[in-house]
């Protein structure tokens, strides 16, 4: 049976591994960079932080390229949020990789826990009940569907800014209120709650300025994220920064869906659990 090698980047790659296993895998924790015995390596989520760097707990600095020169012909990479240039580094050794950040069903799944998990940091980072805030939620993507309704369950005044017409008008069907990046001028006072879930600065300076002081900002974006910190500083507001939800707040379920993902790409190439 070929082997699976996973790199530890969270408590993820823990579950993952015992899932793969459990289903019949030769999965095993890597304690160093030889993967001459390997067939796949699974590495963590984001695959990197900077660019630079493998997002690995066995190594904090290992770079990418020493990383890349390691792998042989043939072999196959697992991670989430593979970027461009890795893959273009990949194909050119003949290395196979799997991005299951690109699967679908692990992106919805995922933008789902990510809604529990920031929840539970709202509850935890705001001093007043959730059935009396009101939330500006910026984005209507997946994450901001999935949390706008979980927040609109527990009766919090929900309200969506998107750029895009149409997804106004499906956050309208579910019963939500919506603004126009004009209206937002005359309402982000309003709000108790304000979250980010767009890898681009929407929040200008002048909107800023007019946020309430007691409003508490989660920003839940990936690099290189939504909310100016600077300008969070220069106007004194609390800003509440939220990566990697489903790491830390539901690692089980999220490592699962890593290995369900690479189980799925394992049958539709030719492998399972019992082939040796």
């Amino acid at each position: 049976m070929k082997n699976i090698a996973v790199l530890s980047g969270d408590k993820r790659q823990i579950y993952a591994n015992s899932y793969l296993n459990n289903n019949g895998f030769c999965s095993y924790i890597k304690n160093n960079f030889d993967f001459n015995e390997d067939a796949y390596i699974l590495c963590g989520t984001p695959f990197s932080k900077d660019s630079l760097y493998l997002n690995c707990d066995l190594y904090s600095s290992f770079p990418i390229s020493t990383f890349i020169a390691l792998l042989k012909p043939g072999q196959t990479v697992f991670a989430g949020n593979i970027s461009n240039d890795v893959t273009t580094s990949l194909k050119k050794k003949n290395i196979n990789y799997f991005d299951f950040l690109k699967d679908e069903k692990v992106v919805w799944s995922n933008a789902m826990l990510t809604a529990e998990g920031l929840i539970s940091n709202i509850i935890n980072n705001t001093p007043f009940a959730l059935d009396t805030a009101k939330a500006l939620i910026i984005g209507f993507g997946r994450c901001g569907i999935n949390t706008a309704l979980k927040l609109k369950a527990l009766n919090v005044c929900v309200t969506i800014y998107d750029h895009t017409p149409i997804h106004l008008c499906q956050a309208s069907s579910y019963g939500l209120n919506t603004s126009t990046f004009d209206n937002l001028i005359e309402c982000i006072s309003d709000f108790d709650i304000i979250i980010n879930t767009v890898p681009c600065e929407v929040l200008t300076e002048n909107l800023l300025s007019l946020v309430k002081k007691d409003c508490v900002l989660f920003e839940v974006a990936s690099k290189p994220y939504g909310i100016n910190n600077e300008l969070v500083k220069k106007y004194r507001l609390s800003l509440v920064t939220c990566p990697g939800l489903p790491g830390k707040t539901a690692p089980k379920s999220a490592g699962e869906l890593i290995a369900k993902s690479i189980i799925s790409y394992l049958e539709r190439t030719g492998e399972n659990g019992t082939q040796l």
